[in-house]
């Protein structure tokens, strides 16, 4: 009963503090969007930051690995989804990649 109430209540405090939001299936979803994408400077293709956002587990969709999201107008498809991986009960971390 805890761990369903504390899933609730990371759920909604991540959704009030979203900075971002992504579109996942045609639905508009708040998120966290951290490390915007650059271009690095050591070789062809390769990227200076991780692309990342946070979600709450129950927004995410069957199948969400390799599927492609936009987050604020530009277009990414997402690498990984690590549910509770280090994070609250309740969210997920997603890592992205230009699409």
């Amino acid at each position: 009963m805890f761990d369903d109430l504390e899933a609730r209540l990371n759920r909604l405090a991540m959704e009030r503090l979203a900075n971002a939001i992504a579109v996942i299936n045609g639905e508009d979803v708040p998120v966290i969007f951290d490390a915007e994408y650059q271009a690095g400077t050591v070789g062809v293709g390769m990227g200076a930051a991780v692309p990342q956002m946070v979600i709450a587990n129950t927004r995410v969709p069957a199948g969400f690995i390799e599927s492609r999201i936009t987050v604020n107008g530009a277009r990414w498809r997402v690498a990984d989804c690590q549910a509770e991986n280090s994070l609250p009960t309740g969210l997920s971390l997603v890592l992205l990649e230009k699409a």
